[in-house]
């Protein structure tokens, strides 16, 4: 059998890692059996062929269905297609479980509370990284917790717009100026 073209690179390019693999197979198989080096290259060899095949499948059905990302629905109707149906509810059910795990992470991840930031604080936050990231390149141990004061702030809010400008072909988004002693506050 010759070696499968795998964007670009041969199959023996593609592997898994044997320390994972091997693992897996010890943790399958009950305490007293052993298994030779050799025996599990083979399977490791063997699961990598696999994920080929259900790979390529996937595509297959992704190409017919005129898209252009594999989907896990792909992926099922590829088990399909390929005889292991009888694997698909347990393979869903390992995805439904992956991205419940996911989403749990993102949810009490940072990015849950970026998105809830407005744009000064956003700013600001960004340079309180930056004085942590700057005292740890220093070497020093403490990093001030200076706020920036309105002129920063103002400047900062001033070079993002030029950016957003630029990036958005030269529209530029006006700067809010305050309406009240409330909103001049804020700034201060």
């Amino acid at each position: 059998m010759e070696p499968m073209d795998i964007v670009g690179k041969n199959k023996e390019d593609a592997s898994l890692p044997k320390a994972t693999m091997t693992k897996i197979i010890k943790e399958m198989l009950p305490p007293d059996v052993r298994v030779a080096r050799d025996t599990q290259d083979l399977l490791i060899e063997c699961c990598v062929e696999f994920i080929n095949l259900i790979s390529s499948e996937s595509n297959e059905v992704c190409n017919r269905e005129e898209r252009r990302t594999i989907a896990p629905e792909h992926v099922l109707k590829a088990l399909e297609v390929l005889g292991f149906g009888e694997y698909i509810e347990e393979v869903y059910a390992a995805y439904e479980q992956h991205r419940l795990e996911t989403m749990d992470t993102v949810r009490s991840g940072r990015c849950s509370n970026v998105a809830a930031m407005t744009e000064e604080e956003a700013l600001a936050e960004q340079q309180r990284m930056f004085a942590e990231a700057r005292a740890r390149m220093n070497g020093s141990a403490t990093v001030p917790a200076k706020q920036p004061d309105s002129e920063a702030l103002a400047e900062q809010q001033r070079m993002f717009a030029e950016a957003h400008a630029e990036m958005n072909g030269g529209v530029t988004i006006p700067s809010k100026q305050p309406d009240s002693e409330a909103d001049q506050n804020l700034t201060s």
